[in-house]
């Protein structure tokens, strides 16, 4: 091929040639760049994977977090009405509520207007104060049938349980300063109970109480109650019934003795006696 050319030309095609060679002679033979382009291959497939399987890992973390963020913590008192929830900011003009605040029910307005009556600015807050927290308290101790505690907005001993499907069962907290001397008084008083029955008893941590079952009357439901005396003071804890429903207490005597002997309870009693003071018992209805 190279026979016609002259001497001069065929010098510099061979230096052509072998400068091609040497070139060719440092690059990787064929054979071998095949399994390093198909390791290659291999793990950016492997890394895609990992990132699919990252990412359905975050979206299935968010499916699991909001379905648990709605399902809202439903727990043994999920039959409860909610308590009211802190509010946004910019969803009221007016205070922020803390949370959990239990909205007061209202009862005769003259009859407000006179246990409000006399009482500072400062006094009504620490008041109502105390009616959230006891409330608060309350819906702990008691038992699910009694429904959302709320306070009442002018009583400080009133409350009342509210369940989901309507029912409506008064709570009392009454103390006062009694120079009875320890203990609770004679079941003498409840003598005329026509379904119920007065017992004394000792609670758990040594205090004498007495529990009542009472009826009044036109219509003979029970009402729940139980006394006793703490620090020269007179406790009355009464669950009433529900008269519109004629449905009674559905706090048992037992059931009873236990809430009273819980350190949350005689707490609460204890802030009681600091509240601005009643002159009279609490009056035998909750609502």
């Amino acid at each position: 091929m190279m026979d016609n050319i002259s001497e001069e030309d065929r010098h510099s095609a061979l230096l052509v040639r072998d400068a091609m060679e040497s070139t060719v002679a440092q690059l990787p033979a064929v054979h071998d760049l095949v399994p390093a382009a198909v390791t290659q291959g291999r793990r950016r497939r492997a890394r895609a994977r990992l990132a699919i399987a990252a990412g359905s890992v975050c979206v299935a973390g968010a499916v699991v977090a909001a379905s648990l963020a709605l399902a809202g913590g439903h727990d043994a008192r999920s039959a409860r009405p909610a308590a009211s929830r802190t509010p946004v900011p910019h969803e009221s003009s007016g205070p922020v509520r803390p949370e959990g605040y239990r909205s007061p029910f209202h009862g005769i307005p003259p009859l407000e207007d006179q246990q409000l009556e006399g009482l500072t600015a400062r006094e009504r807050t620490q008041r109502a104060d105390f009616q959230q927290k006891a409330a608060r308290v309350l819906d702990e101790l008691l038992p699910d049938s009694v429904g959302l505690v709320r306070p009442s907005y002018a009583a400080p001993a009133s409350y009342r349980g509210e369940t989901a499907d309507g029912r409506v069962f008064p709570l009392i907290l009454g103390t006062y300063y009694s120079r009875s001397g320890p203990g609770p008084g004679p079941c003498l008083k409840y003598i005329n109970n026509t379904r119920g029955g007065c017992e004394h008893v000792t609670l758990s941590n040594g205090i004498k109480a007495m529990v009542v079952l009472r009826t009044d009357h036109p219509v003979p439901l029970i009402h729940a109650q139980i006394e006793f005396s703490y620090q020269h003071y007179h406790v009355t804890f009464r669950v009433e019934s529900d008269q519109k429903a004629e449905v009674d207490s559905p706090v048992s005597g037992r059931e009873l003795q236990t809430i009273v002997s819980d350190p949350r309870f005689l707490d609460l009693v204890r802030d009681a006696n600091k509240l601005p003071r009643e002159t009279k018992k609490p009056t035998n209805k909750g609502s």
